[in-house]
Protein backbone atom coordinates (compact mmCIF):
# COMPACT_ATOMS: atom_id res chain seq x y z
CA UNK A 1 0.00 0.00 0.00
CA UNK A 2 1.74 3.24 -1.43
CA UNK A 3 0.75 6.08 0.61
CA UNK A 4 1.35 8.61 -2.20
CA UNK A 5 -0.74 6.91 -4.56
CA UNK A 6 -3.89 7.71 -2.01
CA UNK A 7 -5.53 11.20 -3.13
CA UNK A 8 -6.68 12.56 0.04
CA UNK A 9 -10.44 12.28 0.33
CA UNK A 10 -12.72 15.04 0.71
CA UNK A 11 -14.86 14.85 3.37
CA UNK A 12 -17.67 17.83 4.62
CA UNK A 13 -18.60 17.57 7.99
CA UNK A 14 -22.78 18.00 8.69
CA UNK A 15 -23.55 19.30 12.05
CA UNK A 16 -27.39 18.37 13.05
CA UNK A 17 -28.45 21.56 15.05
CA UNK A 18 -32.57 21.66 14.68
CA UNK A 19 -33.48 20.73 17.35
CA UNK A 20 -35.35 22.36 20.32
CA UNK A 21 -32.74 21.92 23.23
CA UNK A 22 -36.13 20.87 25.53
CA UNK A 23 -34.20 19.21 28.15
CA UNK A 24 -31.56 22.17 28.99
CA UNK A 25 -34.34 24.60 29.33
CA UNK A 26 -32.10 27.30 27.17
CA UNK A 27 -31.14 27.92 23.46
CA UNK A 28 -28.01 24.87 23.18
CA UNK A 29 -26.15 26.24 20.37
CA UNK A 30 -25.78 29.56 21.56
CA UNK A 31 -24.49 28.96 25.02
CA UNK A 32 -21.29 30.50 25.88
CA UNK A 33 -18.32 28.44 25.02
CA UNK A 34 -14.54 29.63 24.56
CA UNK A 35 -14.71 33.01 22.80
CA UNK A 36 -17.71 31.84 21.27
CA UNK A 37 -20.52 29.30 21.29
CA UNK A 38 -21.14 25.76 21.33
CA UNK A 39 -22.55 25.72 17.80
CA UNK A 40 -19.87 28.02 16.97
CA UNK A 41 -16.56 25.81 18.70
CA UNK A 42 -18.10 22.95 17.10
CA UNK A 43 -17.73 24.25 13.76
CA UNK A 44 -14.17 25.77 14.15
CA UNK A 45 -13.30 22.15 15.81
CA UNK A 46 -14.62 20.64 12.39
CA UNK A 47 -12.88 23.05 10.48
CA UNK A 48 -9.49 22.64 12.65
CA UNK A 49 -9.18 19.28 11.63
CA UNK A 50 -9.27 19.66 7.72
CA UNK A 51 -12.88 19.10 6.42
CA UNK A 52 -13.39 20.84 3.29
CA UNK A 53 -16.73 22.45 4.53
CA UNK A 54 -18.99 21.88 7.40
CA UNK A 55 -22.58 21.61 6.72
CA UNK A 56 -24.91 22.65 9.80
CA UNK A 57 -28.43 21.81 9.22
CA UNK A 58 -30.63 24.68 11.20
CA UNK A 59 -34.24 24.92 12.27
CA UNK A 60 -35.45 25.90 15.51
CA UNK A 61 -34.32 29.67 15.84
CA UNK A 62 -32.03 29.35 12.68
CA UNK A 63 -31.58 33.04 11.99
CA UNK A 64 -29.62 33.41 14.95
CA UNK A 65 -27.24 29.98 14.11
CA UNK A 66 -27.06 32.00 10.48
CA UNK A 67 -26.02 34.96 12.57
CA UNK A 68 -23.58 33.29 14.91
CA UNK A 69 -21.89 31.49 12.09
CA UNK A 70 -21.93 34.14 9.13
CA UNK A 71 -18.43 35.51 9.55
CA UNK A 72 -17.13 31.34 9.21
CA UNK A 73 -15.57 30.62 6.07
CA UNK A 74 -16.15 27.12 4.67
CA UNK A 75 -19.85 26.58 6.48
CA UNK A 76 -23.27 26.45 5.04
CA UNK A 77 -26.30 27.02 7.15
CA UNK A 78 -29.19 25.10 5.55
CA UNK A 79 -32.74 24.95 6.88
CA UNK A 80 -34.71 21.78 7.91
CA UNK A 81 -38.11 23.02 7.95
CA UNK A 82 -39.69 19.95 9.71
CA UNK A 83 -37.93 20.07 12.54
CA UNK A 84 -40.22 20.25 15.22
CA UNK A 85 -41.93 17.13 13.87
CA UNK A 86 -38.86 15.18 12.48
CA UNK A 87 -35.92 13.46 13.90
CA UNK A 88 -32.16 13.96 13.70
CA UNK A 89 -31.85 11.28 11.14
CA UNK A 90 -34.27 13.96 8.80
CA UNK A 91 -31.45 16.57 9.51
CA UNK A 92 -28.42 14.33 8.24
CA UNK A 93 -30.32 13.64 5.21
CA UNK A 94 -31.20 17.14 4.49
CA UNK A 95 -27.32 17.21 5.26
CA UNK A 96 -26.30 14.40 3.06
CA UNK A 97 -28.18 16.18 0.16
CA UNK A 98 -25.63 19.18 -0.21
CA UNK A 99 -22.50 17.09 0.29
CA UNK A 100 -23.06 14.96 -2.50
CA UNK A 101 -20.05 16.50 -4.03
CA UNK A 102 -17.57 14.87 -1.46
CA UNK A 103 -16.27 11.15 -0.61
CA UNK A 104 -17.31 11.31 2.58
CA UNK A 105 -18.64 13.26 5.84
CA UNK A 106 -18.30 12.91 9.56
CA UNK A 107 -21.49 13.67 10.85
CA UNK A 108 -21.27 15.77 14.53
CA UNK A 109 -24.11 16.99 16.73
CA UNK A 110 -24.34 20.70 17.24
CA UNK A 111 -23.55 20.22 20.71
CA UNK A 112 -20.26 18.81 20.77
CA UNK A 113 -17.14 21.08 20.47
CA UNK A 114 -14.64 19.59 22.63
CA UNK A 115 -14.00 16.16 20.29
CA UNK A 116 -10.03 16.69 19.54
CA UNK A 117 -8.42 17.36 16.45
CA UNK A 118 -6.63 14.32 16.49
CA UNK A 119 -9.76 12.09 16.94
CA UNK A 120 -11.14 13.13 13.46
CA UNK A 121 -7.57 13.01 11.80
CA UNK A 122 -7.68 9.23 12.89
CA UNK A 123 -11.01 8.72 11.94
CA UNK A 124 -10.47 10.16 8.28
CA UNK A 125 -7.08 8.43 7.70
CA UNK A 126 -9.19 5.21 8.68
CA UNK A 127 -11.30 5.65 6.00
CA UNK A 128 -8.36 6.71 3.67
CA UNK A 129 -6.11 4.16 4.24
CA UNK A 130 -8.92 0.72 4.44
CA UNK A 131 -11.65 -0.27 1.94
CA UNK A 132 -14.31 0.36 4.85
CA UNK A 133 -17.69 2.23 3.96
CA UNK A 134 -18.29 3.30 7.90
CA UNK A 135 -15.19 4.33 10.10
CA UNK A 136 -16.93 4.54 13.79
CA UNK A 137 -14.80 5.75 17.12
CA UNK A 138 -15.63 3.21 20.13
CA UNK A 139 -14.50 3.09 23.94
CA UNK A 140 -15.12 0.23 26.15
CA UNK A 141 -16.81 -1.34 22.87
CA UNK A 142 -19.48 0.85 22.54
CA UNK A 143 -19.77 3.21 19.52
CA UNK A 144 -19.36 6.90 20.29
CA UNK A 145 -19.34 9.85 18.08
CA UNK A 146 -18.57 11.04 15.15
CA UNK A 147 -18.87 8.30 12.82
CA UNK A 148 -17.34 8.69 9.47
CA UNK A 149 -19.27 7.68 6.23
CA UNK A 150 -17.83 7.28 2.76
CA UNK A 151 -19.88 8.13 -0.19
CA UNK A 152 -21.14 4.81 -1.37
CA UNK A 153 -23.68 4.81 1.73
CA UNK A 154 -25.34 8.20 0.68
CA UNK A 155 -27.90 6.97 -1.57
CA UNK A 156 -29.22 4.10 1.03
CA UNK A 157 -29.52 6.87 3.59
CA UNK A 158 -31.15 9.59 2.13
CA UNK A 159 -33.96 6.18 1.27
CA UNK A 160 -33.41 5.12 4.91
CA UNK A 161 -37.34 5.55 6.40
CA UNK A 162 -37.13 3.40 9.23
CA UNK A 163 -37.20 4.32 12.89
CA UNK A 164 -33.83 4.35 14.90
CA UNK A 165 -31.95 6.93 13.12
CA UNK A 166 -28.62 7.28 11.91
CA UNK A 167 -27.11 4.28 14.19
CA UNK A 168 -29.46 2.36 13.31
CA UNK A 169 -29.21 2.80 9.17
CA UNK A 170 -24.87 2.34 9.45
CA UNK A 171 -26.09 -1.12 11.04
CA UNK A 172 -26.34 -1.93 7.10
CA UNK A 173 -22.76 -1.66 6.58
CA UNK A 174 -21.98 -3.52 9.46
CA UNK A 175 -19.33 -5.66 6.99
CA UNK A 176 -17.64 -2.49 5.79
CA UNK A 177 -17.56 -0.57 9.42
CA UNK A 178 -14.67 -0.36 11.18
CA UNK A 179 -14.33 0.36 14.90
CA UNK A 180 -11.12 2.68 16.12
CA UNK A 181 -10.65 3.04 19.46
CA UNK A 182 -10.83 5.93 20.72
CA UNK A 183 -9.93 5.58 24.94
CA UNK A 184 -8.22 9.25 25.03
CA UNK A 185 -10.80 11.69 24.21
CA UNK A 186 -13.73 12.82 26.92
CA UNK A 187 -14.90 15.20 24.00
CA UNK A 188 -16.45 12.55 22.05
CA UNK A 189 -18.63 11.22 25.08
CA UNK A 190 -20.16 14.78 25.66
CA UNK A 191 -23.11 16.16 24.32
CA UNK A 192 -24.92 19.13 26.02
CA UNK A 193 -28.43 17.89 27.01
CA UNK A 194 -28.62 19.09 30.38
CA UNK A 195 -27.29 21.89 32.93
CA UNK A 196 -25.65 19.54 34.04
CA UNK A 197 -23.83 18.06 31.25
CA UNK A 198 -23.26 21.76 30.54
CA UNK A 199 -21.18 22.29 33.29
CA UNK A 200 -19.25 19.07 32.62
CA UNK A 201 -18.29 20.81 29.35
CA UNK A 202 -16.93 23.83 30.78
CA UNK A 203 -14.97 22.17 33.58
CA UNK A 204 -13.42 19.85 30.75
CA UNK A 205 -12.46 22.68 29.03
CA UNK A 206 -11.03 24.74 31.43
CA UNK A 207 -8.57 21.03 32.22
CA UNK A 208 -7.65 21.06 28.23
CA UNK A 209 -6.97 24.77 28.30
CA UNK A 210 -4.70 24.32 31.05
CA UNK A 211 -3.20 21.41 30.07
CA UNK A 212 -1.79 23.06 26.95
CA UNK A 213 -0.89 26.10 28.76
CA UNK A 214 -3.54 28.60 28.22
CA UNK A 215 -5.32 30.44 31.41
CA UNK A 216 -9.12 30.20 30.76
CA UNK A 217 -10.48 33.52 29.88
Amino acid sequence: YNETMMKKKKIAGIVPCAGLSRRMGAFKPLLPFGDGTIISGTVKSLLNAGVSKVIVVAGYRADEIEEELASMSGTEIIHNDNFEHGDMMESVQVGIARALAFDGITVVPGDMPMIAQNTYQKLFTWLEASEASVVIPSRNGQRIHPPVISKECFPYLLRFREGGGLRRALLHFLESTVLVTVDDDPGCMMDTDTPQDYVRLMEYYGRVRKRHGISAD
